[in-house]
């Protein structure tokens, strides 16, 4: 899909987005959906927090820049963002393009709408006696800590993954209210074992053999541990701030291969992305 046009009128946005034998005006009246919507952030409990989350097209897909910079060849292919409901509807893709066409061309305005829903979604929590936790990267790898956002809700809890893997290695300190876990992909393994090392919690994909695509990917197992570090199960809950955390070391996250089907699924295995269990 391609963006032809946008237009600002009254404080209100709209994006045309043609491509694919699909052509649709987008009005982006917000930017940050609740977590139920979404099949990763819906497995958040409500005992403490309010979940939302930030949908923006990953990679080049909205053609105004690279929003997965690190991204390997396999992750952009093995992307979850052409899976569950993005893969039905066409205008949940048209809406995460348009969003992540105004974050490069309207970075202003879209950054004032952000701490907007942010605002909202917080007084949301605040009435119903929760804390509020955002995931600024459903889909992309925004490096938020450069645009102020996390800082100025320092009672909201901010978290995502990443492949950059500077942000965690590279002396640059995240604000206490942004917990980021490092994603390993088939070419950053040995910068993710010296994370690990330094005791950053590192996610790492693992298949089984067999018939695993679709919605049969749950049923796959974890090992216990991986290059010799503890695993823990990251897919029976998205809030990645509340995984443990060792003492001397880091904690790897294991995640099922989820692919919508065989042969995307076996892609990301002979490329490496995937670790076999």
């Amino acid at each position: 899909m391609l963006v032809s046009n946008h237009n600002l009128t009254d404080g209100k946005m709209t994006v045309d987005i043609n491509g694919n034998g699909f052509a649709r005006t987008v009005n982006v009246t917000r930017l940050l959906a609740d977590g139920d919507t979404n099949t990763k952030t819906r497995k958040n409990g409500k005992d403490a927090h309010l979940s939302c989350g930030l949908s923006l097209a990953p990679h080049k897909l909205a053609g105004s820049g690279n929003l997965c910079g690190s991204a390997s060849p396999a992750c952009i292919d093995a992307c979850l963002n052409e899976t569950g409901l993005g893969s039905v509807f066409p205008m949940i893709q048209a809406s995460r393009i348009a969003k992540a066409y105004l974050f490069q061309t309207e970075r202003q305005w879209f950054l004032d709408n952000l701490r907007s829903d942010i605002a909202k979604w917080e007084r949301k929590a605040s009435k119903q006696g929760l804390k509020l936790c955002c995931r600024l990267n459903m889909f992309s790898d925004v490096q938020w800590e450069k645009f102020g956002i996390v800082e100025d809700f320092p009672n909201a809890q901010f978290y995502d993954y990443s492949k950059h893997v500077k942000r965690l290695l590279g002396g640059n300190k995240l604000a206490p209210n942004y917990w980021v876990t490092l994603s390993r992909s088939e070419t950053n393994e040995e910068q993710c074992l010296e994370a690990l090392a330094s005791g950053v919690n590192v996610a790492v994909v693992f298949h089984n053999r067999g018939a695993f695509a679709g919605n049969r990917a749950g049923k796959q197992k974890l090992p216990k541990k991986w290059n010799g570090y503890r695993v823990h199960d990251g897919d029976t809950d998205d809030r990645r701030f509340l995984d443990p955390r060792g003492r001397k070391h880091g904690v790897v996250i294991g995640l099922r291969l989820k692919a919508p089907n065989n042969a995307q699924r076996q892609a990301a295995i002979d490329s490496g992305f995937s670790v076999p269990c």
